[in-house]
């Protein structure tokens, strides 16, 4: 049984990557930090580094803002349960295989669509790689994160799908919709429906917008977030990162 009640997920917005990319973004130059130093509210898991995609970095980081967010979005949850993050920053090289191989398997499952209806299709999974500084994928700015959530002895809860599957069951209000429609749930459903309510509750409580077709998607001070909370502009803009300790001297 849920030791949390938390609310129904309703009325997510689904804007167009067009109006998300209209909107400005103004940097705040906030650093890239590692999102491993703080084990006992979050761990931290380079899921793109496991399968070994090249560019992808050994764990995963992301924003200070993203951060002081993450820990206030662990302290929400039942005492026995953590965060965990597979992925936050994310390299134009990662994010271009990713795009490529998400592209390759919606033409696999739906042979009958064509090459610009795949290329939309993998939209919803994956951002297409950047062209410009003014289309950034989310990941790239350091103001998204993918994560999910474990309990203490460290097994993942059940999301009702894995994560990066590209199908409709990902979309974080698929089970409110089943339930809308009077779908009689199994037990192993019921649990995907709270675990989402949970996940999404404690994230947008702590100042995150979910990206609606991931059910394990967020951002913070990104153009997705400022169309969402009606900001004037994005605080995060795309943004270089390397683990190399001189990539970025500057002098003082």
């Amino acid at each position: 049984m849920p030791d949390k009640i938390v609310p129904p997920i309703h009325g997510l917005s689904e804007p167009s990557w067009e109006s998300v990319y209209a909107i400005p973004s103004v940097e705040s130059h906030e650093e890239v930090v590692s999102l491993s130093l703080a084990p006992e509210h979050m761990l931290s898991r380079s899921i793109y580094f496991e399968r070994q995609i090249t560019g992808a970095l050994p764990e995963c980081y992301a924003r200070e803002g993203i951060v002081d967010r993450l820990l206030h979005a662990s302290s929400l949850l039942p005492s026995h349960l953590r965060l965990v993050i597979l992925d936050g920053w994310r390299s134009t090289d990662v994010q271009s295989f990713l795009f490529s191989e998400c592209k390759k398997a919606l033409a696999s499952m739906y042979p009958d669509r064509s090459t610009d209806e795949i290329f939309i299709m993998a939209q919803q999974y994956v951002a297409k790689p950047m062209k410009d500084t003014s289309t950034p994928a989310p990941h790239s700015t350091g103001g998204a994160i993918d994560l999910a959530i474990a309990d203490r002895a460290g097994k993942m809860l059940f999301f009702g799908a894995p994560f990066d599957y590209p199908g409709e069951i990902s979309n974080t209000q698929y089970f409110e919709k089943k339930q809308e429609q009077g779908y009689k749930f199994t037990k192993q459903e019921e649990e995907a429906l709270y675990n989402r309510r949970l996940l999404y509750f404690v994230m947008t409580q702590a100042g995150f917008v979910n990206f609606h077709c991931e059910w394990w998607h967020f951002e913070y001070g990104t153009q997705r977030w400022a169309l969402a909370t009606h900001a004037e502009h994005a605080i995060y803009a795309p943004t270089q990162f390397s683990l190399n300790p001189y990539a970025n001297l500057t002098n003082i």
